[in-house]
């Protein structure tokens, strides 16, 4: 739910759809695989180069957020 949350703010910021961003596909994807670096993200379905430079940041970043509160 906070991926899809940021994916929505970052969509509205950009004013286009949230699946523009990424899908809902590779946002489960992201749920499963947990990346913490640039390499595992591009691991994730529908992250390529371009969506790494663009979102890559924000994402990992509330993914690390996410895992230090499991801690």
């Amino acid at each position: 739910e906070q991926l899809r949350a940021l994916r929505r703010s970052i969509a509205g910021g950009e004013n286009v759809p949230a699946y523009i961003v990424f899908s809902d596909a590779a946002l489960a994807d992201m749920c499963q695989k947990l990346p913490t670096s640039d390499a595992e993200f591009l691991d994730v379905s529908g992250v390529g180069k371009s969506k790494l430079e663009r979102y890559g940041e924000a994402f990992l970043q509330e993914i690390s957020h996410y895992l230090a509160t499991l801690e």
